[in-house]
């Protein structure tokens, strides 16, 4: 039986109970509707009603569930805890303004807080506003946590949950709503029952919302556990970004029977990576329609396969540009991938660009790289590999050449002492060979430790040996010194001047580089060569030897490539002897066994 009640009737129960709530209550218009299992009220709130004089009433009634709808017409709502009541199984709120009990201006029971075990189900508050005093939640936090069981606003009973266009409104004598990360952390909220989660609505007839949306809704899921969540609805709650809770770690561990996530109508720009949950297979659905997602890049859609979710972004502003790495993108929009993922975004094709203004409407499947790109070819797209390449070989082959060019004296002597090879040196004259010495080595007889015991082992240690004209071995005894001297530099290819302190100490050296000197601007070839073996000023030196230092090279000891040098420039171009003499530089310099004047003395060239 359907029957129509006044809120008189009402009255007289809760009078019968005990109770006087004729003040509070008289002047609300309220209806019901009666089917024999659900009482369904409707109450429009004109004055003032608090909820624990409702609350009375429903512990009264004998139906097994009642539905209350609560519509402010001017009216005030006090919403105080616990919001459970008997049977009372749905309950509904609209267009209540600065809402009091669920946030401030908490309300006492006659009776110590005990846990909720009512039977509650729906509570849905629209169009509505609460009050929120920080100080005061602070206060209440031990009593609601002994209400609730956990540190929480709602019933954990609760099968649907919507707070529509809510807002909060700052108290006269509070800072105002700072956020939910000042609340205090209790245990985790276990809403076994919780299948429908709705925070929802930015503008509401009492103003746009406050950014801080976020935070609530960061606090309500990082500290519950939704094993019956199915859907998620956050829809123009003017976010930037998707929940951090769906984009953690082993996230959905606490959301098991989550199906789909309603985000449309925010203002989220970007995809993040998403975690691939363990659902045996099923889907979630991520609804991102009406963002600022607008582009869609090759980053973009490698997101998209790794995530074990289909994420609809249609009716966002998607810009239609050229940019790098378009072919993948182009299959991806035009459904030419062939995996099982694309599947769940085929209907991207039918969606349209919304800048450039030249490509304004015209849908995704459409666009190819000569319309996206049409100062740029896409035939050039192929080449740009192998113009890189070209351009990496011919940097390659300038680069050689430089150093070619630059090193080219080294090269020439490195490829005759290592590898046997002669360039760029032309043959010499008949004449020349045959000479019967290779070399003459003057040197200061206080130098003869190092001349016999290195530098005349190395060289007569050559395949085939160098011809070297000694001193104490080749000089005619009895004949006049400087005979000797003037017959041993013209019998000699070369002239092997050790230059040292000592050797300009001695009159008979000295004679001896002159001659050599002469011969060589005789022969107009390199018949010189000076061994530096100390630092000598030449500014002290003879005006002879001082030009000849001044205008040819000579060796250094310190030098690393001094026996390289050395041999290539006592070595005339045979073909007998230059292998061997490659084949004996690398054993040589591989078995160096110097005997120094000078420990602390090395061996170097120096070309002037």
């Amino acid at each position: 039986m359907v029957a129509t009640l006044v809120w008189t009737s009402l009255v007289t129960l809760v009078s019968l109970g005990g109770y006087t709530a004729v003040d509070v209550i008289h002047n609300q218009n309220c209806t019901s509707t009666d089917n024999g299992i659900v009482l369904q009220v409707h109450c429009e709130v004109r004055s003032g009603l608090n909820f624990s004089d409702v609350r009375r009433w429903v512990l009264q009634q004998v139906r097994s569930a009642i539905h209350l709808d609560i519509v402010c017409v001017g009216g005030n709502l006090t919403l105080s805890h616990p919001m459970e009541a008997g049977n009372l199984t749905e309950l509904r709120i609209n267009n209540c303004v600065k809402i009091k009990g669920l946030f401030a201006e908490f309300q006492e029971l006659d009776t110590p807080p005990q846990p909720a075990s009512g039977t509650l189900e729906v509570l849905e508050i629209i169009n509505s506003s609460y009050l929120y005093n920080k100080t005061g939640v602070l206060e209440q936090a031990e009593r609601l946590q002994k209400i609730y069981g956990c540190m929480t606003f709602f019933p954990r009973g609760l099968r649907v949950l919507k707070l529509r266009y809510t807002k909060f409104d700052k108290m006269s004598n509070s800072n105002g709503f700072d956020g939910f990360q000042d609340m205090p952390f209790g245990n985790i909220c276990y809403y076994d029952n919780l299948e429908m989660y709705e925070r929802s609505g930015f503008q509401s007839p009492f103003g746009i919302l406050d950014r801080k949306i976020e935070n609530e809704i960061f606090y309500f899921l990082r500290f519950g556990s939704f094993q019956k969540l199915h859907t998620a609805n956050f829809s123009d709650a003017n976010l930037e970004f998707i929940p951090a809770r769906f984009t953690e770690y082993n996230w959905f561990r606490q959301f098991r029977s989550l199906r789909i996530i309603d985000l449309s109508h925010n203002r989220i720009r970007e995809i993040p990576y998403l975690r691939r949950p363990n659902h045996f297979g099923k889907l979630i659905k991520l609804i991102l329609r009406h963002n600022n997602i607008s582009r869609i890049t090759k980053t973009l859609i490698e997101k998209l396969k790794m995530s074990n979710m289909a994420v609809d972004f249609a009716k966002n502003k998607f810009v239609c540009a050229c940019e790098s790495d378009l072919e993948p993108v182009l299959q991806f929009v035009r459904n030419q991938i062939e995996e099982s993922w694309a599947v769940n975004y085929h209907y991207l094709a039918n969606e349209t660009c919304y800048y450039p203004s030249s490509l304004q409407g015209m849908p995704l499947r459409s666009l190819d790289s000569l319309v996206l790109c049409p100062n740029s070819p896409s035939r050039l797209r192929s080449w740009t590999f192998q113009e890189l390449y070209i351009g990496l070989i011919v940097l390659t082959f300038i680069t050689i050449v430089c150093l070619v060019v630059k090193f080219r004296k080294e090269i020439k002597i490195l490829t005759y002492t290592r590898l046997g090879i002669r360039f760029w040196r032309p043959h010499r004259s008949g004449v020349i060979r045959l000479k019967e010495y290779d070399a003459f080595v003057s040197y200061s007889a206080l130098d003869e430790s190092w001349v016999m015991g290195t530098l005349c082992k190395r060289l007569e240690g050559l395949c085939p040996p160098l011809r070297l004209c000694l001193h104490h071995k080749h000089f005619i005894l009895g004949a006049c010194i400087s005979d000797n001297i003037i017959e041993s530099v013209e019998k000699s290819r070369h002239t092997i001047i050790v230059l040292s302190q000592n050797f300009l100490q001695s009159e008979w050296c000295l004679l001896e580089f002159r001659k050599a000197f002469h011969q060589t601007l005789l022969e107009r070839r390199r018949h010189l060569i000076v061994i530096l073996m100390d630092q000598i000023n030449l500014d002290t030196l003879e005006p002879e030897m001082n030009y000849f230092l001044q205008s040819h090279t000579y060796l250094k000891r310190t030098d690393t490539l001094f026996w390289d040098r050395l041999i290539y420039a006592v070595s005339d171009v045979c073909s007998a002897p230059i292998k061997s003499a490659a084949k004996e530089v690398s054993t040589t310099l591989n078995n160096l066994e110097d005997v120094p004047l000078d420990p602390e003395t090395h061996y170097s060239i120096e070309t002037k």
